[in-house]
């Protein structure tokens, strides 16, 4: 199961606990995990995400029409963290079926997380944020509800450091899926994990390549090669290894679906390629 509230379930409909494994997930996006910006970087904003709990939160919105309130819809995953990164709040009233993902990216983001306490977020495992900020989506809860949003607007600094303990666990999870699988299947855990990584096409590419592919703890997946270059290469060969070639969009495609580490950059102009690549939300960045 992936959540404690999972657990909870099997174990009411007599599932033996003995055949019952723990394996949760982690934000694929490292975007979600950077550190949390300056709360000077902050605005008045309250997040929410309006396909869960929204009849409440209209009820919400309706009494405190002085509050932005913005939904994240129809929106890029960039698009998504970005706003996650600027807003003061997220709030969260519908069911959660899990540890879901959208809390988690706003905790990380750094916004002070309020929910209800439906599904998953009844327990303190799989929400594991102070009971102050959980309430019960019910009419008679709306003005604890609307104070305890006006005050993170207002204290913002003060009020996110309650969510650290929260942070440090989503930033973790990654390492514990590693050892929930191998604890959950017959396989080794004892195999070294290797950082996956992808080398720009620049001006010393040629010592680089041997280099990196007799590095133990790096595996080279890829080159990164200019959007102008030729089209018609796709593949370069490297020893006896046959390395495929990918442009910008798919390197940044790769690196939102966890299937990337970092990117070894080799480049003439590295501030301006770093840059980029920040902007693209990948800041995991090897200089050579």
């Amino acid at each position: 199961m992936q959540s404690e509230y999972a657990r909870q379930f099997v174990h009411a409909n007599h599932v033996d606990d003995a055949q019952v494994h723990f394996v949760g997930d982690y934000l694929q996006s490292a975007a979600h995990l950077r550190q949390m910006d300056a709360a000077a970087s902050r605005q008045d904003i309250v997040a929410y995400n309006p396909k869960k709990g929204l009849e409440f939160t209209k009820q919400l919105m309706a009494a405190a029409p002085d509050i932005t309130w913005t939904p994240i819809e129809n929106m890029t995953a960039e698009e998504v963290h970005a706003l996650l990164a600027r807003a003061k709040c997220y709030i969260d009233f519908g069911n959660h079926p899990g540890q879901d993902r959208i809390p988690r990216e706003a905790a990380a983001a750094g916004c002070c997380v309020i929910t209800g306490r439906r599904g998953a977020a009844a327990n303190d495992i799989d929400v594991p944020i102070p009971a102050s900020y959980k309430f019960a989506d019910d009419p008679s809860s709306i003005p604890a509800i609307l104070d305890t949003i006006r005050t993170c607007l207002r204290d913002y600094d003060a009020h996110a450091h309650d969510f650290d303990s929260y942070r440090a666990m989503i930033a973790g999870q990654k390492a514990k899926f590693r050892r929930d699988v191998a604890a959950a299947l017959p396989v080794r855990c004892d195999v070294p994990e290797r950082q996956h990584v992808v080398l720009q096409n620049g001006p010393h590419t040629e010592k680089l390549l041997p280099a990196l592919l007799q590095s133990g703890g790096i595996e080279l997946i890829a080159l990164w090669i200019a959007d102008d270059a030729d089209t018609a290469i796709t593949a370069v060969q490297a020893g006896d290894r046959t390395l495929p070639t990918i442009r910008f969009s798919e390197l940044a495609f790769l690196y939102q679906e966890g299937r990337i580490d970092a990117i070894v950059l080799d480049s003439a102009d590295p501030p301006k390629d770093a840059s980029r690549l920040k902007a693209a939300g990948i800041p995991e960045t090897i200089f050579c």
